[in-house]
């Protein structure tokens, strides 16, 4: 009896492992491929050949991106080098990559960006706030942008117990942003557990000097985040579940879930097109691909544009798809006047005139 309760109870293990690893390999995409869409004008940009996680672009047409993030589970093709910020200049006839000196001070030896976002005050004084993992931990960092001499001075780190495993972030006001946690847990382990059981145990977390709050939760991994130009709402990309959520932006800070986006594909950074409104989304076709990296079969690379997004049918379409060949594992995507930023985790970035 002892040996059949034993034997019942090891395949119902088996069977909810094998349920859950069919589930998993659904949710990311393991057997899809690409079909491609490639503007005619695009070329890599010179210089950024250890990713471009995250990118933000002025009104002025200037262009922060982070570069060099090591993230766990995902290739790192430069694991001695820290990361970078690099610059360039949209309104150049030939935009080229500029890596920004940083301030003494500042531990630039364990320096590893992930996402990024610009604020500019009354004064019209620019501040870069930049997701730090040094030695695998999550900050916050505030720069400020020397405009005239490529560097940024390095003014406070910000820590708290809420901003832990913290993915992207989008300020609103000084020291006032919101942050994305794309794992419940710091542990290796037990985040790729998590990560495998679909616990949607992340959130979405507010900070200012005063008040440091979950403001939404719920979310399989929350990844990327950006703002409406009128600042009224707040989108969030669920990687794993593959949507994007709206969410209505209330005065006290607090946010209150409008509608979800329903996609085909694996939803990494977030940006707003500054003419249109529309949003723009870096993603993974197949993450199987990124989390089993081969060289000979490498992850492809998609943009998705989201129009009227608040309408009751967004439009949807494909701005750029690759299989892998020229670009491996986007993560986001920029556009400024016609001119597209396409960058990765890991790999390079594409400059596109469309």
């Amino acid at each position: 009896m002892g040996k059949l309760v034993v034997l019942t109870l090891l395949g119902a293990g088996l069977a909810l492992i094998g349920e859950r690893l069919v589930a998993f390999r659904q949710r990311i995409n393991a057997y899809r491929e690409v079909e491609p869409v490639e503007p005619q004008n695009c070329h890599l940009i010179e210089g950024l050949e250890n990713g471009a996680e995250d990118i933000d672009i002025l009104p002025s047409g200037l262009a922060f991106i982070s570069t060099g993030l090591k993230y766990p589970g995902m290739p790192d093709f430069a694991p001695d080098e820290p990361g970078q910020i690099f610059l360039m200049d949209l309104n150049e006839q030939n935009p080229r990559a500029q890596s920004l000196n940083i301030s003494d001070g500042f531990d630039r030896a364990s320096f590893n960006p992930h996402g990024i976002s610009t604020f500019i005050d009354k004064d019209q004084i620019v501040y870069l706030y930049v997701v730090n993992h040094p030695h695998m931990e999550s900050t916050v960092e505030i720069f400020k942008f020397e405009e005239q001499q490529r560097s940024l001075v390095h003014l406070k780190t910000i820590k708290h117990e809420l901003l832990k495993s913290v993915n992207d972030i989008v300020v609103l006001g000084a020291e006032q942003f919101y942050a994305t946690r794309d794992h419940y847990f710091t542990n290796f382990f037990l985040a790729q557990l998590e990560m495998f059981l679909d616990l949607h145990w992340t959130s979405v977390v507010f900070y200012s000097p005063r008040e440091v709050k979950v403001v939404a939760e719920g979310f399989s991994s929350a990844n990327g985040i950006t703002v409406s130009p009128d600042k009224k709402y707040i989108y969030v990309a669920d990687v794993l579940a593959k949507n994007i959520h709206v969410m209505e932006k209330h005065d006290n800070w607090d946010l209150t879930q409008l509608k979800v986006i329903q996609l085909s594909t694996l939803v990494d950074n977030l940006t707003v097109d500054p003419d249109t409104g529309d949003i723009l989304a870096g993603c993974h076709p197949n993450a199987n691909k990124l989390l089993l990296y081969n060289p000979e079969d490498p992850p492809g690379s998609e943009v998705l544009r989201i129009r009227n997004i608040l309408s009751e049918k967004p439009e949807i379409s494909t701005e750029y798809a690759n299989n892998g060949s020229v670009l491996q594992g986007s993560s986001v995507a920029s556009v400024y006047q016609g001119k597209l930023l396409i960058g990765t985790i890991f790999h390079k970035a594409l400059y596109c005139v469309l």
